[in-house]
């Protein structure tokens, strides 16, 4: 069961497809990898200044007003891993106390970009329904889907 409505859903993944077109382009026709790492905070808050921590290469994607994305150009698992830790260290110093729940995806893993976002939102959602706040969870750490 998703934490998200199936409209919530459908108008998050229809922003997501958006948003990594360029990035999936260019992984295809050069092999220029690059991860996602989505986070949802169950607290009403905004996440944008968290934008002003990345690369200009990067890309941060509001989805709804407690969920994000950012996309991190050229990055294999463990330079994609290593961003998005940075990120929930730099989300931990901003808004404190808050829970944040995240999750990671690399393209490389994955055999197309609809298969890559499945998997983005079911790591999320695992995530929440585990209470795994403040855990990057990729998908070498699920070790069998229920």
């Amino acid at each position: 069961m998703s934490i998200f409505s199936n409209e919530q859903h459908s108008l998050m993944r229809g922003k997501l497809t958006q948003a990594i077109k360029d990035f999936s382009y260019r992984f295809k026709r050069y092999d220029v990898n690059y991860s996602m790492a989505m986070g949802h905070s169950p607290e009403n808050i905004d996440m944008s200044p968290l934008s002003q921590h990345i690369r200009e290469t990067d890309r941060f994607i509001v989805l709804n007003h407690n969920t994000c994305v950012v996309i991190f150009d050229c990055a294999n698992d463990e330079a994609g891993t290593k961003a998005a830790n940075n990120m929930l260290t730099r989300f931990e110093g901003t808004f404190f106390s808050t829970p944040l729940f995240t999750s990671i995806v690399t393209a490389s893993n994955y055999e197309n970009v609809s298969l890559m976002m499945d998997e983005l939102f079911y790591l999320l959602n695992y995530a929440i329904q585990h209470n795994m706040k403040n855990i990057l969870m990729g998908h070498s750490q699920v070790i069998q889907k229920q």
